[in-house]
């Protein structure tokens, strides 16, 4: 009984000291919850209202996220790198906090307005679609909040503040839009295909004014130290704005090309497959919560031992755990798929051919934050364009003739070529395989 309560010890204090497993497991946990609220939002709105509803809003966050990264112009990502680096000089991450906010603030406000008055060109030119105006309207409201919100969650996560950065990146918006849905339709009477995108909107305001408490507490008493110029964050952000509106053009790329080809129904099919294919990136985006800030700073303090140690060790910890969930979604497809609606089995193949695209990412680890927590984010970017190139090309070729199949190629194919591509250029530069080895 003795030896095995010291072997129980031992074990604890072995996950204990293990950054990536202590910390990472709190993230891991909101990455779940939020997950969970995530698909419990899809689950209202499709059985509420079918996939037709679900389309659309999957178009308003597509149009989100894209005119978000603008307004952002890289600096959330920036500010995780610096934060990052100064750890501990919290007169310095003030001051580069407050920075990033005043560079972005003016440009969500101008893409927000600008979203605004020409959402019917928008609804009409690209997707030839004139009765979507009034839901991409309603989401140019939550353009300047969700930007805000980016700039709050990277720094927290720079600060290592994992349960902050989690709950506001993962948790909160859905939580909040899956009260402001009920409300709407419950007490309120929306219709069901602007009850989705006006719940949404509402709830990143809310999680914006309360993002922003938390960070302003964290704050107080702290004097603002200048450490860099405007021009000195732009340039470090630009490349990141570059690398990040090519990733977020990949992942919705084949949402936004289904909608230019085909109906909202087919919109909305293809996005629950889709999200039901993401659930393998719950563990590789709660060990990224730590490993990114943690990425940067042994790269930077030049401590290249413990760097390869980083990576080897958080690549075997993503694809294992995440081995199980990718075993039971091969396994039962058809009946995962039939929970939204049975309207949504016949993206059975779909969700296969997407599962293919997560084993890669799966076996090949952070190589994307690996890549731009040291310096290579020009690198980075480069092979996301060849990626995007590949999978637009795939998508106008494929989606005509073959519908939501043809966008899940097009989609497996990118993820093969940017992680294999990310992965060979990593063990060249720094001499570490961050594919996984058994």
């Amino acid at each position: 009984m003795g030896l095995k309560s010291n072997s129980l010890k031992k074990l604890i204090n072995k996950f204990k000291e293990n950054e990536i497993l202590s910390k990472g497991s709190s993230a891991f946990v909101f990455k779940i919850i939020g997950s969970f609220l995530g698909y419990l939002f899809l689950l209202l709105v499709t059985r509420t209202s079918g996939a037709e509803a679900w389309g659309i809003f999957a178009l308003c966050m597509a149009l989100l996220n894209i005119t978000s990264i603008l307004s952002r112009f890289g600096v959330d990502t920036a500010l995780l790198r610096f934060v990052a680096q100064f750890k501990g000089k919290m007169e310095e991450v003030k001051g580069i906090y407050f920075q990033g906010i005043s560079l972005v603030l003016f440009l969500s406000i101008l893409f927000s307005v600008l979203l605004f008055l020409f959402s019917d060109i928008v609804a009409e030119l690209v997707f030839r679609k004139p009765h979507l105006t009034p839901y991409f309207k309603i989401i140019s409201f939550g353009l300047v909040p969700f930007t805000i919100i980016h700039i709050n969650v990277q720094t927290f996560r720079g600060l290592k503040k994992i349960k902050e950065f989690a709950f506001f990146q993962h948790v909160s918006k859905f939580l909040f839009a899956i009260i402001f849905f009920l409300l709407l339709t419950k007490f309120y009477n929306f219709d069901q295909f602007s009850a989705p995108v006006y719940a949404f909107t509402f709830a990143v305001v809310l999680v914006m004014i309360v993002s922003l408490l938390s960070i302003f507490k964290k704050f107080r008493g702290i004097q603002s130290k200048r450490i860099f110029t405007n021009k000195e964050i732009i340039r470090t952000s630009f490349p990141m704005m570059l690398s990040s509106s090519v990733l977020l053009l990949m992942a919705w790329s084949d949402t936004i090309m289904i909608g230019i080809f085909k109906a909202e129904v087919d919109v909305g099919i293809y996005n629950v497959a889709l999200k039901l294919a993401m659930t393998t990136g719950i563990v590789l985006g709660a060990v990224n919560s730590i490993v990114a800030p943690k990425i940067s700073e042994t790269f930077n303090n030049d401590r290249m031992d413990e760097f390869r140690k980083l990576i080897k060790q958080s690549t075997r910890i993503i694809f294992f755990s995440t081995l199980p969930i990718l075993i039971i979604l091969f396994l039962f497809p058809e009946f995962l798929l039939s929970f939204f609606g049975t309207e949504f089995t016949i993206a059975k193949t779909t969700l296969l051919i997407l599962l293919v695209g997560q084993v890669a990412n799966a076996m090949s680890g952070s190589v994307g934050y690996i890549l731009q927590m040291t310096g290579k984010e020009k690198v980075f970017q480069n092979i996301l364009l060849l990626s995007l190139v590949c999978n637009v090309i795939l998508n106008l070729l494929l989606i005509p003739s073959y519908g939501i199949e043809g966008a899940a190629i097009a989609s497996a194919f990118s993820l093969l070529i940017w992680n294999l591509s990310s992965v060979y250029y990593i063990y060249k530069e720094y001499n570490v395989l961050t594919f996984i080895t058994i």
